[in-house]
């Protein structure tokens, strides 16, 4: 390697560090080689896809669905794997979220009878649009989707929520009812789970404390509820809505419980500030 090349190399070595990646030089048969390092920090993506049997979400037997969309990250909801055809679909609260389809649905004024159907949905996040005479949905927008195969029509339950984090997958595909993989239709409980149960527990038991709750009112028993629907696995704001919990009071009984808003460690000379916790909180 010639003077000027080595140069050259010590120039970009400390930008090449700043942007993640770390160089190593490895000295082999009097010639240098730069082989690139994965900064130990650096995230490891979740799946793709996410499977889901078309009967957890369509039939007797069905569950809603809940479908997380992450800022600038779509999801979509494919019938590719079932060959069903998509005729209508109806989201009950468009004010967050927008969907488009790869075809043409039903009641549409430019598609003809003939030509309808379509085989994938795309959610995208938006900010939030005031409708005048829409009600908020503060537990997830409800989308229902109707296919069709043969003579055969189906109708789906989705729940649609803002995903928080690192996006977790970019597809949701409906199979057959016998699915691949088992593990995939029942995930175990994450960190993230066990962890808000815990601190919603902590928090009652400061609000009990501080009496601004009782172990005989039917709060009480709803709260217990929140927190064994949370501790299985179940989205917290599916279980809040379950038990009748507002999300107002998971947030303050998770703070009450040592939980930090976002789990956002505190900034330098931003430190983090917690919202007034009074006995009205739990009226």
């Amino acid at each position: 390697m010639k003077l000027r090349d080595i140069a050259d190399f010590s120039l970009r070595m400390p930008e090449a560090i700043a942007s993640g990646t770390a160089l190593r030089a490895i000295a082999f048969s009097g010639c240098l080689t730069i082989t690139s390092v994965l900064a130990p920090n650096q995230l490891v993506l979740a799946n793709t896809i996410r499977q889901v049997a078309a009967s957890q979400v369509s039939g007797e037997n069905a569950q809603l669905q809940t479908v997380k969309v992450w800022p600038g990250h779509g999801v979509s909801i494919s019938f590719y794997n079932t060959r069903e055809i998509i005729k209508k679909i109806w989201l009950d609260d468009p004010s967050k979220f927008v969907f488009d389809v790869d075809g043409c649905l039903e009641g549409l004024g430019k598609c003809s009878g003939s030509s309808t159907g379509a085989g994938l949905i795309h959610i995208r996040r938006i900010e939030t649009v005031k409708i005048p005479g829409l009600p908020p949905a503060p537990y997830g927008a409800h989308m229902t989707v109707i296919t069709e195969s043969g003579s055969t029509r189906k109708s789906y339950h989705f729940r649609i929520v803002a995903g928080s984090g690192t996006p977790e997958y970019s597809q949701i595909e409906i199979i057959g009812n016998t699915p691949s993989k088992p593990e995939e239709v029942k995930p175990k409980v994450s960190y993230t789970a066990l962890s808000d149960s815990r601190h919603i527990a902590k928090g009652m038991q400061v609000a009990l404390k501080n009496q601004w709750v009782t172990t005989d009112s039917k709060l009480w028993k709803r709260l217990n509820q929140l927190v064994e629907l949370r501790s299985q696995g179940e989205e917290l704001v599916v279980a809040a809505s379950t038990a009748g919990v507002s999300m107002q009071l998971v947030e303050k009984l998770m703070l009450l419980g040592g939980k930090r808003l976002l789990e956002i460690p505190p900034q330098r000379n931003n430190p983090l500030t917690t919202t007034n916790l009074g006995k009205s909180s739990f009226k």
